[in-house]
């Protein structure tokens, strides 16, 4: 993450604080589900998610700033790994 992006994170989280920022994790991510599931219908377009994705992801790297970046780092690089695993074993069924 760029440090301009990391110091608007962290003013964001100080300006309206841990439990708010939390709270609009909930509204985004139901933001993108909605946007998600109407765009599967036709009645969406690839931009409103897009833009609910770049919401999500701001979000989320509050969340990993909050509950510590290294951490949520090590977890997602062990993710990755399992995820990688899985694929070769799906691939050899």
């Amino acid at each position: 993450m760029k440090i301009e992006s990391k110091q608007i994170l962290a003013e964001a989280i100080k300006e309206f604080g841990v439990d708010e920022q939390i709270g609009m994790l909930h509204e985004e991510v139901g933001e993108l589900l909605s946007a998600i599931n109407k765009y599967r219908r036709g009645r969406c377009t690839k931009l409103e998610v897009v833009t609910e994705i770049a919401d999500v992801q701001i979000i989320v790297e509050q969340m990993a700033y909050i509950f510590g970046e290294s951490a949520v780092e090590a977890e997602r690089e062990r993710k990755l790994l399992r995820l990688r695993d899985r694929i070769a074993k799906h691939k050899n069924i």
